[in-house]
């Protein structure tokens, strides 16, 4: 179990602004913190995991990852010290395309030197999206990545949206293989902060567990998105 950064802080990067709600490296540290010291460390939550807009624009002439210089102007290898000297593991985000989901660089091209950095950075637990990206190369793509994870050597976990881009497009996902190569899979929408989007991933779970329930396993698991509480949803439901 662990934090992600996503439904609640989005792609907010006006730290100019909004110091505290911009994705920063400021902002992973004071949750590492909030983990220890509210007693969810405790309790198993270990991760901390960025989402999107972590990015430059751009990467370096030599075709690295680049961390916003002044969002994260320690760097992610600094970032990631901080979070495991706090006893807790690191997560980071990518996409599967040319570009990330709000437009920062995505992996291709750059697979195999991607999965190196990260590995350099000492992540814990990688999430690959799947926006700007053809949901039929996906069963090429997401297990090459996944390979290139395996090959550094650094042990990571794999959260693939491999399965959900291709029922969108409709085509059936190969679940064989995605049981194969990915440690977690995102088969439905994205969660949003009401209690309508929390019953249609309920429902949509309920409605597909046919299909849904006998691809999970021992080191392999269906991921219905984030846990959320305290947002928009009524009280006494969430």
């Amino acid at each position: 179990m662990g934090w992600l950064s996503w439904e609640r802080f989005r792609c907010n990067t006006d730290c100019a602004n909004d110091p505290d709600n911009c994705i920063s490296e400021r902002l992973f540290q004071v949750m590492a913190d909030l983990l220890v010291t509210e007693g969810y460390a405790s309790v198993g939550y270990e991760y901390v995991n960025i989402d999107d807009c972590w990015l430059e624009r751009r990467r370096d002439i030599d075709g690295k990852l680049l961390a916003d210089h002044k969002r994260f102007p320690s760097g992610i290898k600094a970032l990631s010290d901080y979070i495991h000297s706090r006893g807790l593991k690191f997560g980071i985000y990518e996409d599967y395309g040319n570009f990330t989901c709000a437009g920062y660089p995505g992996i291709i091209g750059y697979e195999e030197s991607d999965a190196l950095q990260f590995a350099e950075w000492d992540v814990d637990y990688v999430k690959l999206d799947g926006c700007y990206a053809l949901p039929y190369e996906m069963d090429r793509g997401y297990t090459q990545f996944g390979r290139f994870l395996n090959r550094t050597g650094k042990a990571m976990v794999y959260s693939c949206s491999w399965p959900v881009y291709q029922i969108y497009a409709g085509i059936q996902p190969n679940f064989s293989a995605i049981q194969t190569h990915c440690n977690l899979w995102r088969n439905f929408d994205d969660i949003q902060d009401s209690w309508a989007s929390v019953e249609n991933i309920i429902d949509y779970y309920g409605n597909n567990q046919d299909l849904i329930a006998p691809n999970a396993g021992p080191g392999h698991w269906n991921d219905p998105d984030m846990v959320i509480t305290f947002g928009k949803q009524e009280f006494g439901k969430s």
